[in-house]
């Protein structure tokens, strides 16, 4: 959503919940801040390249990650809210509830594409006290985020509305006006806007006056071309969307069909992705589970540095003893030294706390979508034929809806197996989701799926039963049949095949299973 958009979001919003007191804080997914105001919730998504926010009667939450955010903004009343400019910046102004903030407190959403994010800012001094994503010097050169870093606004995205009708944006607009040059100039007007400005009746500079005019009456409504709707807003849990031109009217004397949606398949639906989702949820709680904390790997390597004397390379594992009497009983990788195994657990030490990020931001995601379809479940008897439609054309099509996400297997024992659609997600399956220690599979010397055994911060190697069950899947998702070999492999030793497409790849210190799909 482009910025003149949140301009007429901006009142919606405020109407809602100005003179409110925020009753609760709570996190509805890994990137979205809900707060409650009695009456509903308000529910601010910074997801990178896809922010938004929506309004609902209900939320399953869970606390957020840092306890800032509940204690300045839990029983704060809302004062106002406010848009820097008309860029995607949205502010909500709360009144001091504690004497460390004395002055209120803004809570900032900056919906810009990539760089999204929530930031709560104390008003005196403009110090952050907490934000939903770091953004340090060295990433970003203007401005840093961070708790205890003095808030920046990000800069303007061009001329505002007051300057529209100035003699230097004017004669910007007399030359051939092309959408690039609207949006590289204007503020708060994106891609859509622009094309639309420029199809709009009128000459391009008349047309922008005017629109910079009802901006700064606060009197725009969005508009609607044939480039297609621009949405403004989700109110109430629904887009809202007012178009410029007439919407189509049917040729009089025509008749359509009316189409009665199926309830009984969207149970359906609802119950088999119910179902998916809770099985993601266990799944990932176990891994979650099995996970071992920093201390404990760091305590094996030391270990195994202590007692290396009796050790030797080729061992599959070891009983130590510890300084306080306890035999423990440490898992050791064949083709590694005693100091190389040592080494290999205190690098799993210090990276484990971003597999269990990964976990616990997989389960938040999975239970926002389970509260989403137990949701329309709920609602299922009761509602409109209109609703059953809306959401049978959303959920009805799962296989469009998933060609993002690489193919997910549970094998014996819990570990995962992850397996790519094509070869863009091949390519990104091997480099990019698949750990450097995790295992890669493929039938040798056909077309197919590259497959990813998931370690998940296990310590233990898969057994025999799970690589032939996970070969098995690698020979399914190819282009040949009957008995075939297998390659299998570390990731770390699989490379780019060089001047090949996506997914071309070669790799080194393969061993070869055999296999029938």
């Amino acid at each position: 959503m482009e910025g003149i958009y949140y301009s007429a979001l901006r009142p919606l919003i405020e109407r809602k919940i100005k003179n409110r007191t925020c009753g609760s804080v709570g996190m509805t997914s890994s990137s979205t801040l809900s707060l409650g105001f009695g009456i509903g919730w308000l529910h601010l998504h910074a997801k990178p390249d896809s922010p938004g926010l929506w309004w609902t009667d209900k939320a399953s939450t869970i606390p957020p990650d840092s306890p800032s955010w509940e204690h300045h903004l839990k029983g704060a009343p809302v004062e106002k809210v406010i848009q820097q400019g008309v860029d995607r910046v949205i502010e909500i102004h709360f009144a001091s509830r504690t004497p460390y903030d004395a002055g209120g407190i803004r809570l900032i959403f900056e919906a810009t594409g990539r760089n999204a994010n929530i930031i709560l800012v104390r008003q005196t001094d403009n110090r952050i006290l907490a934000c939903l994503r770091k953004v340090l010097s060295g990433i970003n050169r203007f401005r840093a985020i961070s708790p205890g870093v003095i808030y920046k606004s990000p800069p303007s995205s061009g001329f505002p509305p007051e300057e529209w009708g100035s003699k230097e944006v004017q004669k910007l607009l007399q030359a051939d006006v092309t959408p690039k040059l609207l949006y590289q100039n204007l503020e708060g007007v994106g891609p859509a806007s622009a094309r639309s400005i420029i199809a709009h009746p009128g000459t391009v500079s008349e047309t922008v006056k005017e629109l910079g005019k009802q901006l700064i009456d606060e009197n725009f409504t969005p508009w609607q071309t044939q480039f297609g709707k621009v949405p403004v807003c989700l109110g109430d849990g629904q887009k809202i969307e007012n178009p410029l031109a007439p919407p189509e009217k049917p040729e009089a004397g025509s008749k359509k069909e009316e189409y009665r949606p199926s309830r009984t398949q969207l149970g359906t639906i609802l119950k088999k992705r119910l179902s998916s989702e809770k099985k993601k949820i266990r799944s990932s709680q176990k891994s979650l589970d099995r996970l071992a904390s920093p201390d404990e790997l760091r305590n094996w390597g030391n270990l195994i540095l202590t007692h290396k004397k009796n050790l030797r390379k080729g061992m599959k594992e070891t009983t130590l003893t510890d300084w306080q009497g306890t035999e423990i009983t440490v898992k050791l990788k064949e083709s590694l030294n005693p100091v190389e195994n040592a080494n290999k657990y205190f690098r799993k030490a210090g990276k484990v706390h971003l597999e269990k990020n990964r976990l616990e931001e997989r389960i938040l995601a999975s239970m926002e979508r389970t509260g989403y379809l137990e949701d329309i479940q709920n609602r299922l008897d009761t509602m409109s034929d209109q609703e059953v439609t809306k959401h049978l054309t959303r959920l009805g099509k799962p296989e469009k809806k998933t060609t993002g996400a690489p193919l997910e297997y549970i094998l014996e024992g819990g570990w995962r197996c992850l397996v790519g659609r094509n070869a863009k997600q091949n390519d990104n399956l091997t480099f990019k989701i698949a750990g450097r220690e995790d295992i890669w599979l493929h039938a040798r010397g056909v077309a197919g799926a590259h497959v990813i055994l998931k370690r998940d911060g296990r310590a233990d190697n898969p057994g025999t039963v799970v690589m032939d069950q996970a070969a098995r899947i690698a020979v399914k998702h190819s282009t040949t049949n009957g008995v075939v070999p297998v390659d299998w492999t570390l990731a770390k030793y699989v490379r780019r095949m060089k001047g090949g497409g996506p997914g071309q790849v070669v790799y080194v210190r393969e061993k070869t299973l055999f296999a029938e799909a």
